[in-house]
């Protein structure tokens, strides 16, 4: 946080500095993987980092070299982006604009802003917001507590 003449207020990324940073689906993975791994992949399965990444097959990235697991995995397995097929730069505009909006995301808006079913918005915004309000916080990529405290407020028991 930045302090000028009494007033604090956060930086924060624009839209635009947002769409820079995600042009596509692999910049937006590559960030997925290094907010959950830190650069150094493990196995959600049984947490070995003794794993090769590279790996061509299908969606998943991964394998686990343990003899004992050996699964294939991605940077989806075990987080709120599990078992879906939307991409990651729209989990990566949908996580932003649901956490830097002082108002609540309806589904429709992000069916309108990321141009995917409305059935689809509200399968993100329904795992977004039961990720965000889970207590395993460090599964949580690029999330800080302010901003969950944002997403949190004024949403008690309301559906999506």
């Amino acid at each position: 946080m930045e302090q000028t003449s009494n007033k604090t207020f956060k930086t924060r990324i624009s839209p635009n500095d947002l769409i820079r940073m995600f042009p596509n689906d692999e910049s937006a993975r590559k960030w997925f993987e290094l907010a959950r791994w830190g650069g150094k992949p493990f196995c959600p399965h049984c947490g070995s980092e003794n794993v090769q990444s590279g790996v061509q097959n299908g969606s998943m990235t991964h394998r686990c070299r343990e003899k004992d697991c050996a699964r294939k995995f991605s940077v989806r397995v075990g987080t709120a982006l599990e078992s879906s097929r939307i991409p990651f730069h729209k989990w990566a505009i949908a996580i932003y604009l649901m956490t830097t909006s002082p108002k609540r995301v309806s589904t429709v808006k992000l069916h309108r802003d990321l141009k995917i079913s409305q059935k689809s918005a509200w399968f993100l915004a329904h795992r977004i917001r039961g990720w965000i309000r889970s207590s395993d916080m460090s599964a949580n990529p690029g999330l800080d507590s302010s901003a969950i405290d944002e997403l949190s407020s004024g949403d008690k028991g309301e559906t999506c």
